[in-house]
This record gives C-alpha cells, sequence and structure tokens, in this order.
C-alpha cells in the first residue's frame, strides 16, 4: 500500500521513512553532534521504528 501523504491520522508516527528527507532530518536535527550519514545508518541498522532508533542513537551519543 502506497503512503498517502494527505492522511493526517497519526498511524505513521512512529515510524521514520528513510526515503522522505525531511523525516531523517527531523531526527538528524535531535542529535546535531552525529553525521547525516550516521543517522541514515543507524536507521538502516534499527529499521524504521523511530523509537529503537533514537535509543540506539541516545546510547551511541552517550
Amino acid at each position: 500500500m502506497a503512503d498517502k501523504k494527505n492522511l493526517v491520522d497519526g498511524r505513521d508516527d512512529t515510524k521514520i521513512d528513510i526515503n522522505d528527507a525531511s523525516e531523517v532530518e527531523y531526527v538528524h536535527q535531535q542529535f546535531p553532534n552525529m553525521s547525516h550519514q550516521q543517522i541514515v545508518e543507524a536507521i538502516k541498522t534499527k529499521g524504521p521504528s523511530r523509537q529503537a532508533v533514537i535509543d540506539y542513537l541516545s546510547s551511541k551519543a552517550g
């Protein structure tokens, strides 16, 4: 099923779409001391779960 950007019902809030630059940038803003590539690698490693990626980056940030 295609992602319908015009739906605003919260179903997609728990996931990060690695192909959507604005979603990746939002995570990057939360971890400004990390490079964009580190953020992308974290998403690839942990999958699209927003909480899993944030937990992983938090543990790496120290």
